[in-house]
């Protein structure tokens, strides 16, 4: 399960970074309020997985855990408070290009992280 979640982040990273390349962002695809069915679909993917990881697993896999734990908080700021999210989201001062290439980065290290998180534990 380990190895399904982790090449999910990889997945999901390397696609963030080639549409980024290519021309066509699919981080601002998500980010636009219409998408949002979209957006908590793919994070209802990760927190589905990485629950499964945290709740089979002995012992407590923390690292999943608090992987799991970043996107339900993204998710209940999404559901809770679209508005906010979404004004944070058009009136950063943050360049987007930056914005695209951490978002990678950041899946990526989430999918690094998920990887190795079982030799972590030993």
């Amino acid at each position: 399960m380990l190895i399904l979640l982790s090449s999910l982040y990889f997945v999901y990273g390397f696609v963030l970074f080639y549409t980024y390349l290519k021309g066509y962002s699919l981080l601002r695809y998500l980010l636009k309020r219409k998408n949002i069915n979209a957006l908590l679909s793919i994070e209802f993917i990760f927190i589905i997985l990485s629950s499964l990881i945290v709740f089979t697993s002995q012992p407590l896999n923390w690292i999943v855990a608090l992987i799991m734990f970043s996107h339900l908080i993204g998710v209940f700021w999404i559901i809770t408070n679209p508005d906010g999210y979404y004004n944070m989201v058009e009136e950063s001062k943050i360049d987007i290009d930056s914005l695209e290439t951490a978002s990678a980065m950041i899946v990526f290290a989430y999918g690094i992280f998920v990887y190795f998180s079982y030799t972590f534990l030993n």
